[in-house]
């Protein structure tokens, strides 16, 4: 739960980490799964800081002092995560970029929050992260936007009947999605049939895909990650072919596609940045992406730079005796890499939503 009692007294005391260095380096610490399946979301958001803190630093840096980026492992561990939040804490890092996933951003919170680190997440979206004040501070549309869009569309669709496979991984995501979906379908009449559970030791993935199909659904919609969504869309296709599927944005990286294969054509699902557009902004971003580690960025990423250009903005921009906090609540409107970027007195932003279909291997965005 969030220590509420705490967020009336957040912004009363000093922002600023006093014990910083102010001539050395900028650290700036980052927290994201980098390993295991699943893990390409935080490789990718990292890769995005690195690229923004090196174009920030061939540029004589922030006040001069160079950008320096502090990477963990959370492992999915919301023990591991809270525990690094206490090393950054130690270590003086002026904020910190991530977490990915919204259950390592609940268990980080009351951390962050007694600390007074400033922690710019760039996808998480639980709903219940919005309307607060307090030292999280996010870049993406929350669950309740997504997932009543989600709703909204299955019904345009004449999918009224649907299972939903729900990740135990990220439990804090998937409630909260399947909370806002089921509130929006029922409202138009859908029927949520089948609710199951997956990596919570409740059986195999083949198992989930059985109980998914039992009462015969109009479409079956993940709330899952890009693997799990890839290996639960094989093991439902073995049982049928046809069934409709769609994944919840979460699910939105490269990755899907490429262990997914086959299985995931016809799969539609949100991103929260349109891979077509031609801004020349958003191209050279893509190009200098590319260039630097040789893939395509994925959604991770884009909402990463776009992270890391609103809190070096703010670094840059705040007054001496300006807590960090309060600079990027009052920052003026910045230029994304797809759309206007700004914060409300919460700290929470928003984007711009795109379905997309895979169709051949790619993400085409529907019209």
């Amino acid at each position: 739960m969030r220590p509420r009692s705490l967020l009336s007294a957040i912004f009363l005391g000093c922002f600023l980490l006093v014990a910083c260095d102010q001539t050395g380096p900028i650290k700036i610490g980052f927290i994201a799964q980098l390993s295991g399946p699943g893990s390409d979301t935080g490789t990718d958001s990292l890769n995005a800081l690195k690229l923004a803190a090196q174009q920030i630093n061939n540029s004589g840096g922030i006040n001069s002092r160079m950008i320096e980026i502090i990477p963990r492992d959370d492992e999915k561990s919301p023990e591991l995560a809270q525990k690094f939040v206490r090393e950054f804490g130690e270590l003086g890092v002026e904020a910190i970029v991530g977490p990915i996933i919204s259950s390592i951003g609940m268990a980080m919170l009351p951390v962050i929050n007694e600390l007074g680190i400033v922690t710019v997440s760039p996808t998480i979206s639980a709903a219940e992260f919005a309307g607060f004040r307090d030292y999280l501070f996010r870049m993406n549309t929350t669950t309740r936007e997504n997932a009543r869009a989600y709703a909204k569309r299955s019904i345009s669709l004449g999918r009224k009947r649907v299972s939903l496979a729900l990740d135990g991984q990220n439990e804090a995501f998937a409630d909260s999605w399947y909370r806002e979906f089921l509130l929006e379908f029922d409202e138009l009449d859908g029927r949520v049939i089948s609710k199951v559970w997956i990596n919570n030791d409740n059986g195999t993935h083949a198992d989930a895909a059985s109980r998914l199909l039992e009462d015969a659904p109009d479409a079956i919609v993940l709330i899952t990650n890009s693997g799990d969504s890839a290996t639960m869309a094989r093991e439902i296709r073995k049982l049928n072919a046809d069934i409709p599927l769609s994944a919840a944005e979460w699910a939105g990286s490269d990755s899907l596609i490429e262990v997914g294969a086959d299985a995931v054509e016809g799969m539609e699902l949100i991103q929260a940045y349109d891979r077509y557009d031609t801004n020349p902004r958003f191209q050279k971003f893509v190009a200098d992406y590319s260039l630097m580690f040789d893939r395509e960025p994925g959604y991770s990423a884009v909402l990463t730079y776009d992270a890391a250009t609103m809190l070096f903005t703010a670094l840059s921009t705040k007054h001496p005796d300006q807590s960090l906090a309060n600079a990027m609540t009052t920052l003026p409107p910045q230029t994304g890499l797809h759309q206007e970027l700004m914060f409300d007195q919460f700290g929470d932003g928003n984007r711009n939503i795109y379905f997309v279909v895979i169709e051949n291997g790619k993400f085409i965005r529907i019209q």
